[in-house]
């Protein structure tokens, strides 16, 4: 069975031949234990880290490669941050786009240590969009003297919402308070630089629209940013004899052996990411999510939930559907998309979806408009019964059928 492709937003697929090609060559080439040793297989792995911090402090505009930590995920880098600070008795803020990559480790913070998260609106009535001026003050609005951090989700990996990253930095520098930009449903799409744009600590998963391989994922520290204290500890091949661990980056905040491999091959992705061009990446993308945005508003008894953005990222229901059930025939055609929450309570609350969920499509780097022809041919198949002449321009299609 041919695939269509269209979860890039749980995680790109395919990845680009470079970043197979890179880890192979780390298990091969650089097959040591960076930092254990001086033997040319660990003196290799250590390079091919270093090349990786380098290549992803290049590529999110930060100063300092020592600052770029490596974890598995987001959610780690997330919440070596959340953790790691000294948050206890404060107030955090933070958007109602977020994760629970956010909420539960907040939640946790709230019952351990004191700590008070305050949400910031993102929707007004009826799951419209606020403006960005409405988010800014919102958020100004909320912050206090307690005020300890602010988290600010890029992207949704629910709707189209995006919030304006580059100015709640310069709110958040004017009020002296740090930000944390989880950027990962933006990262390879968006012109994101830390230092231009206020960002303490960014943390992205490097599976997504990194082109990375699962396994992957970064923090990165501004360097006026405070170092947060390490909520894992162990070895990490420095100051071996100390029982603590080191007050310095990257090695404060790393403890084990790092994964070469999934190291070698995000950079790779990132690598590939600066030959085709983010510009480019998020114009291919927007143009397939306009497209799928013009088919599925086309459907009679379809809904489109919060498409008043511009981010990559759709959700909709089929009225008398389950989601779940929409998201299965889809998938005997060929067709890969997620049904559920997507571990986003917030914007289902907002949206008026949190009794059944949501279908979503994520187009990605790779999405053409044979991927959107399909999907097309798939719905209708599944709504008519039959297969439906798609129009190849999204123009052909009439707006009024928006969200019946």
């Amino acid at each position: 069975m041919e695939l269509t492709y269209l979860d890039h937003a749980a995680t790109s697929w395919p990845k680009p031949d470079a970043v197979g090609a890179a880890m192979l060559r780390a298990m091969e080439y650089a097959g040591g234990n960076p930092g254990r040793a001086g033997h040319l297989l660990s003196v290799r792995a250590s390079e091919t880290v270093y090349a990786a911090r380098e290549c992803a402090a290049s590529f999110f505009g930060l100063s300092r490669p020592e600052n770029v930590l490596f974890y598995p995920n987001a959610t780690y880098a997330i919440n070596a941050v959340l953790h790691g600070l000294a948050l206890s008795g404060k107030e955090v803020l933070y958007s109602e786009l977020e994760h629970n990559a956010v909420l539960r480790p907040l939640e946790a913070l709230r019952r351990e240590a004191g700590v008070t998260g305050v949400c910031y609106p993102v929707f007004g009535e009826g799951g419209k969009l606020l403006s960005d001026a409405q988010i800014l003050a919102g958020i100004r609005a909320r912050i206090t003297r307690d005020t300890a951090l602010v988290c600010a989700c890029h992207a949704s990996n629910v709707c189209t919402a995006v919030l304006p990253l580059a100015r709640i930095g310069a709110l958040c520098r004017a009020a002296g308070v740090p930000l944390l930009a989880d950027v990962s449903q933006s990262a390879g799409a968006y012109d994101i630089r830390m230092e231009r744009d206020g960002i303490s600590y960014l943390c992205t998963a490097g599976h997504k629209g990194l082109l990375g391989p699962a396994g992957s994922g970064l923090l990165l520290i501004a360097p006026d940013a405070a170092m947060p204290r390490s909520f894992v500890q162990g070895g990490n091949g420095v100051h071996s004899l100390s029982p603590a661990m080191p007050d310095f980056l990257p090695e404060g905040l790393e403890a084990g052996t790092l994964s070469v491999p999934a190291i070698a091959g995000l950079a790779a992705g990132m690598e590939t990411l600066c030959r085709i061009g983010t510009q480019a990446v998020r114009a291919r993308e927007h143009e397939a999510t306009q497209r799928l945005a013009e088919m599925l508003w086309s459907m009679p008894g379809v809904s489109v939930h919060g498409a008043d953005g511009f981010g990559t990222v759709l959700s909709f229901s089929v009225r008398d559907v389950p989601c779940a059930v929409c998201a299965a025939r889809l998938a005997e055609a060929g067709i890969c998309v997620r049904a559920g929450f997507h571990c986003a309570p917030g914007v289902h609350r907002a949206l008026g979806t949190e009794l059944g969920g949501t279908v979503r499509v994520s187009p990605g780097w790779n999405t053409d408009a044979s991927d959107t022809e399909r999907f097309y041919r798939a719905m209708h198949e599944m709504l008519c019964g039959r297969l439906t002449a798609s129009p190849c321009a999204a123009g052909q299609i009439k707006r009024q059928a928006r969200n019946r």
